[in-house]
């Protein structure tokens, strides 16, 4: 009988891994997009030959990357609540090696789906400006 020799991740190794949330592998484990196996408790175990396939199919071959910050009120802008959200996305693209293309920061209602800044975030998706899709 042959033995699996394969390493395989517990489910938040492998959601880290790929950078992806824990939610969003059982979610892709579900629809077949990653196959895992159970233990004898049901806890889901990655192959790392599984994670591997599936870095090699989502990283982009650009790691480029647009930021969009935003706070609804004048009162969150002047408390530095924008700023602090923009460096935050800053650090974070910094850390993963994301080369960041342009930063998007308003001030504008959740509720408001006319805002300037995203308007243009999502035209410069449409226009292949960028290469990740968030996180």
């Amino acid at each position: 009988m042959k033995r699996d020799l394969e390493e395989h991740y517990p489910l938040r190794k492998a959601a880290e891994i790929l950078d992806v949330h824990p939610i969003t592998l059982r979610r892709w484990e579900k629809a077949g997009k990653i196959r895992c196996i159970r233990t004898p408790s049901g806890q889901r175990r990655f192959p790392r030959s599984e994670i591997l396939r599936l870095l090699g199919e989502a990283l982009p071959s650009g790691r480029r990357a647009v930021l969009y910050a935003r706070v609804s009120s004048a009162k969150q802008a002047g408390a530095g609540n924008l700023e602090r959200q923009r460096q935050r996305l800053e650090e974070h693209c910094r850390a993963r090696g994301y080369e960041v293309v342009a930063v998007i920061a308003e001030q504008g209602s959740g509720l408001n789906e006319k805002r300037k800044g995203l308007a243009r975030l999502f035209k410069m998706a449409r226009e292949g400006q960028m290469d990740l899709e968030g996180w």
